[in-house]
């Protein structure tokens, strides 16, 4: 069954519902119709963060600031797609593997080598090609082992700049601190530490998440109109929970 994250968070026992405000569901419904829903608004919010031109037009703000957010003319574009990335990324530790291929001394494994074939050695690295260049449709696990054939959609999705391959590279290794001489050993983490073979499964996974999330993204319809530099916002802006922009057209 998949995880569930509710969005009714009780805190000292009041329940703070779904931190939709009245306010914002008015405009939304306003915008839409009634039958627009605070879980819905949700929805709707995390597709239009993933819109290119949103991510674009606020990219700033994104880092020191508030980014608005707009009314865009296909609510229900952004709401189904809201849907299917909150489930892929709440979710991504169960979603199906990718089908990228997992080479043991230069043979298909699926798991039958030893433990040993499977571990860290230290840091996780792209492959190369020619010269010094990368090679990323390659991930190297370690000398005997390495994912290949890893589709260039993968790269595409980034947080904070980085794939999620690329984050597992970078947080899965293996670092010793010499003042204390304590060893961060991802190779000890419950999830493979007694079944080395998961953590392939879990790079695929991270595969899937990334292609996926990065079709989903390139399917979107534009969240902005072509030119909203004449809207009047004053009104709105004043509403420090929930700054929506209007759409003009």
């Amino acid at each position: 069954m998949a995880n569930i994250l509710p969005l009714d968070i009780s805190n000292d026992g009041v329940n703070d519902r779904d931190n939709i405000t009245d306010w914002a569901l008015s405009q939304f419904q306003a915008k839409y119709g009634a039958h627009i829903t605070k879980d819905g608004i949700w929805e709707y919010l995390y597709g239009v963060m993933h819109a290119p031109d949103w991510r674009e037009r606020y990219r700033h703000d994104l880092q020191r600031n508030l980014p608005r957010i707009p009314l865009a003319d296909n609510f229900e574009a952004f709401r189904l797609a809201g849907r299917k990335l909150i489930n892929l990324h709440i979710n991504y530790e169960t979603a199906d593997e990718w089908p990228v291929e997992c080479l043991v001394d230069g043979k298909i494994d699926e798991g039958v080598a030893e433990d040993g074939a499977y571990r860290i050695e230290r840091k996780m690295r792209w492959g190369k090609r020619s010269g010094s260049e990368e090679d990323r449709s390659i991930l190297i696990i370690n000398n005997r082992c390495q994912l290949v054939n890893i589709p260039s959609e993968a790269h595409d999705y980034t947080v904070s700049g980085r794939s999620p391959l690329q984050w597992a590279i970078d947080s899965l290794r293996v670092k010793h601190d010499n003042q204390s001489g304590i060893v961060d050993d991802p190779n000890k983490w419950y999830v493979w530490a007694d079944e080395p073979f998961n953590l392939i499964r879990h790079l695929r996974r991270l595969v899937r998440v990334s292609v996926v999330t990065a079709r989903i993204v390139a399917n979107l319809p534009p969240s902005l109109p072509v030119d909203d530099t004449t809207c009047e916002t004053t009104d709105v802006e004043q509403n420090t929970e929930f700054n929506i922009q209007p759409n003009c057209n």
